[in-house]
Order: structure tokens, then sequence, then C-alpha cells
């Protein structure tokens, strides 16, 4: 940047417009503090949307939900028997370590990474969207992890992570302080990171991928169910958890085991009524909103 130039970004209008966090945010993540950068103001909006918004909207879907259910979220029941919680409690210590251990090693650009690959893939697309529907059950957990993130998050993201903080006090009372930048910083537990499930997890998430490319390049909306899937991923035939979550994010009838992934596509005049039924529905929900 140069001044003769008039190239110069106003520093303060950038903290203005999209605000400190996520102008932080940028400056950890696009490479090490040290390095060159090329700035660029649409990747610091790009980092609130990406980032910022995604970990903040995780948060307000917990606060409504808690709000409206009136759930009590105890801590004993954080180590839930549903396999999602338990995948996320995984996920969530294994991302601890893996933050330490960055930063420990002053990878400050890793450790950032790291978060937001969890606050985005794992959290606000996988387990939240599919936890949506038994949200009595995992909110103990959701809350555990969302007030876990805040302390991972206080040094990179300080405004966000204590709101958050703050407003998570408003609901259990787990003997927190008055202040995130006050509390001792997350220990992973390694005997709740379960690989297996990990992986296990990850072939049901790239299954699902695949499948969906298979409706999409036939022409056929989620909304239209299926008769079945067959999958080659013969280590899940004993995982009715993880065939039951295939089953609900693809919209088919029943998972069979064969030597490749093949989606079924030929709609019956019964499957048809279905999907036509679940757009009715889905209708009406949108003219409710």
């Amino acid at each position: 940047m140069s001044k003769s130039k008039g190239n110069v970004v106003d520093p303060w209008y950038i903290v203005e417009k999209y605000g400190a966090d996520a102008t932080r945010w940028y400056f950890y993540t696009i490479n090490q503090p040290g390095d060159s950068k090329l700035f660029s103001e649409k990747d610091v909006e790009k980092n609130l949307k990406k980032f910022i918004l995604t970990f903040w909207n995780s948060f307000v879907f917990f606060e409504t939900y808690k709000t409206r259910s009136n759930v009590k979220c105890q801590m004993s029941k954080v180590k839930g028997q549903n396999i999602l919680d338990k995948w996320i409690i995984s996920r969530l210590y294994r991302l601890v370590l893996n933050v330490t251990n960055s930063l420990d090693k002053y990878d400050v650009t890793a450790a950032a990474r790291s978060i937001e690959n969890f606050v985005i893939n794992d959290l606000s697309l996988w387990y939240i969207r599919r936890s949506r529907k038994r949200f009595k059950e995992a909110a103990a957990t959701l809350n555990f992890v969302l007030l876990t993130l805040s302390k991972l998050t206080a040094p990179f993201i300080p405004f966000l992570s204590e709101k958050i903080y703050q407003r998570i006090s408003y609901f259990p009372r787990w003997n927190l302080g008055n202040s995130v930048h006050l509390e001792d910083w997350p220990k992973g537990n390694k005997k709740l990171i379960d690989r297996k499930l990990e992986r296990k997890m990850e072939r049901v998430r790239e299954i699902v991928s695949l499948t969906l490319a298979a409706r999409a390049k036939a022409k056929i909306k989620i909304r239209q169910p299926l008769a079945g899937l067959q999958i080659a991923n013969y280590e899940l035939r004993n995982e009715p958890g993880l065939l039951e979550l295939i089953k609900e994010e693809v919209n088919v009838k029943k998972i069979i085991f064969g030597r490749s992934l093949k989606l079924e596509t030929k709609i019956t005049p019964e499957l048809k009524e279905e999907g036509m039924i679940r757009e009715v529905i889905r209708n009406i929900q949108e003219m409710r909103k």
C-alpha cells in the first residue's frame, strides 16, 4: 500500500464496517501473522459471513430453542447416548487438542483454521442440522460445545466469544465466572475421542454427498422419497444409528450393501404421492413463516 498511489485502506473503516472480530479473524486465517499479505476487503466480508455469523447463528439457534422448550441443560446429560452427541464431543475434544498443540508451536493460522472448519462443517452443517428435531435431547451437549468454543475462540475473537459466554451463563449455572477471559483454557479428554466413530461418520458424510450428487444428476428433488440406496461400506453394516442418518439425509426407504454406491431412481406411484404430500406440507410451513 502507498499513500502516493492512493490505495491505503483505513483500518478504522474496516473495523467499523465489519467489526473487530471479523477483521482479526481475517488476519489470523489468511496466513501466518508475520507473513506478507495482499489485503482484500471482500475477504474480510467473506470471513464475517462464513465464520463469524455461522458461529453466532449456531448460538442463536441454541438460545431460541432453549427458551422456547424451557430445557434444563444439566452437565450430567452432556455425555449423551445418541451417536451424534458422541461424535460431536469426540470432534470437540480433538479440536481442543489440535488448537492447543498449534498454539504451543506458535502456529496461530493452523489453530484458527481448525476452529473454523469445526464450526462450519462439524457443528453447523452436520450436528445442528441433524439435531433440530431432537433439540431437547441434544441441548446439554450443544450448550457444552458452545461454552467450550467460547473459551477456545477467546484469544482470537474476544468480543463475540465474551458475548456468547455471557448469554450462555443465563441458562445453566455451570460455575461460570464473570468473563470468558478469566476462564481456564479448555482441556482435551482423550478418553472421549472415538477415532472409529469419527472415521465412520466421515464415511457417512461422503456417502450422503455422493448420493445427493446422484439425485441432482437424475434431477430428483430431495423431498421426493426413493426406494433404496446401495452402498459398499460394509463397516457400517452393524451401525443402525449411522445408517438411519444416511436414510434421513438422502430420503430413501432402505439401504442395502453391494459392490458400489447405486441410487434407485425409479419412482413408483406410491413414492410419487408421498413426495407430493411432503411438498404440500413444505408449502404450508413456508406460508406460516
